[in-house]
């Protein structure tokens, strides 16, 4: 199959389910459920449908949203086993992704259990404790009784140099933040290096996507902590994506090794996304006593917001471009993570008796 044909079979397929997304009343008639129970049911004839029967015969809405982890890894595989070469490995990247939030909720229970003395049995059913995509053994992640056990439960794999280079002591002086930043460096790297294994459009619009994507990421990361925790330039620098343009900026003027900064860098962000700089002006120290925590709250808020609808306009601009590249594969799994959060939000929703307002203003 050439590679027009590969994606045009690929187009089609993922068209029709973003179709079907675009048209669904799915996530309308869950929020005007009455229960949990009723809006479970509403899933009983969408792709969705084991997590009834699931839910039947457990009660149990933790099982539900392990039934739904699992519904993911089997959709990217299928999508996966659509293409061939390295579109592959670009895809199965973004699987890894998946992979590493499985092993960050894993490595989460040992902590739990192993620094803080909580009981974690009950919770640790709920690890999907199958392969992904690499051979981690999440069953002796949670058991371990040491660090050294959490260090062997990786052994050959891609995650264990970043597990190796803490220790105990580490984990215990500085929490699981600076591992899992590492974590999710690694996974930075692994996907750019998948990228620039790609030709072509392919290239091209994976590249274009996820420099805005990393732009969106380390704003966030800016603003929570440079604004708001007030980390110090050598921690922000170790907490920062290494990729997109604002990155780039920052590191090019070495803005980060300058004492008096955050103009500068608040500068950068505004030249790049104009519309999150009157809510980065007005977010101050905590500690101002014109300034609540509640306040700079409400403007990191709004900052998500924008900056989540603005990575939504980037994936959906790719749908209305040439449909014979990888874009399209792209677009459809950002839609469908989508689709998981809002149902995963409505279920937990409704599992507090939240009112069908409330949840249409948090969800929708």
């Amino acid at each position: 199959m050439g590679k027009v044909s590969e994606y045009a079979f690929i187009n089609a397929k993922l068209r029709a389910r973003i179709g079907q997304m675009h048209s669904s009343t799915m996530l309308s008639d869950m929020i005007k459920a009455s229960t949990l129970s009723e809006a479970i049911a509403v899933l009983k004839d969408t792709k969705y449908s084991r997590l009834v029967s699931v839910y039947a015969e457990t009660g149990d809405l933790q099982a539900v949203e392990l039934a739904l982890l699992e519904e993911e890894i089997r959709t990217y595989r299928e999508v996966i086993s659509y293409l061939k070469g390295h579109e592959v490995s670009l895809l199965s990247v973004l699987l890894e992704k998946v992979e590493m939030e499985n092993i960050k909720n894993a490595v989460r229970l040992w902590y739990s259990s192993v620094v803080r003395s909580h009981q974690i049995t009950y919770r640790s059913s709920y690890i999907y404790k199958d392969v992904i995509v690499h051979p981690v053994d999440y069953n002796a992640i949670i058991n371990a009784r040491d660090y050294e056990g959490v260090r062997k439960a990786f052994s050959d794999t891609i995650y264990e140099p970043v597990v190796n280079s803490f220790s105990l002591e580490d984990i215990k002086k500085e929490g699981l933040f600076p591992l899992e930043i590492k974590f999710d460096h690694l996974w930075f790297d692994r996907l750019f290096s998948s990228i620039s294994g790609l030709r072509g459009e392919d290239r091209e619009v994976s590249s274009a996507i996820y420099y805005v994507d990393m732009d969106l990421k380390n704003i966030l990361l800016f603003v929570r902590y440079s604004l708001y925790h007030h980390l110090s330039s050598e921690h922000l620098k170790a907490v920062l994506i290494p990729y997109g343009h604002i990155y780039e900026e920052i590191m090019r003027r070495n803005l980060l090794d300058k004492a008096d900064n955050l103009d500068a860098i608040r500068a950068v962000v505004g030249h790049h996304y104009p519309s999150v700089m009157a809510d980065l002006k007005d977010i101050r120290k905590n500690d101002d006593e014109l300034t609540t925590a509640d306040e700079n709250a409400s403007h990191i808020l709004m900052i998500e917001d924008y900056l989540a609808g603005t990575r939504k306009k980037e994936f959906l601009k790719i749908l209305s471009g040439r449909p014979f590249n990888i874009g399209i594969a792209l677009s459809y799994f950002f839609l469908y993570k989508d689709e998981d959060r809002m149902i995963r939000s409505i279920l937990s929703a409704k599992f507090y008796k939240w009112d069908e307002a409330r949840i249409r203003e948090a969800v929708l």
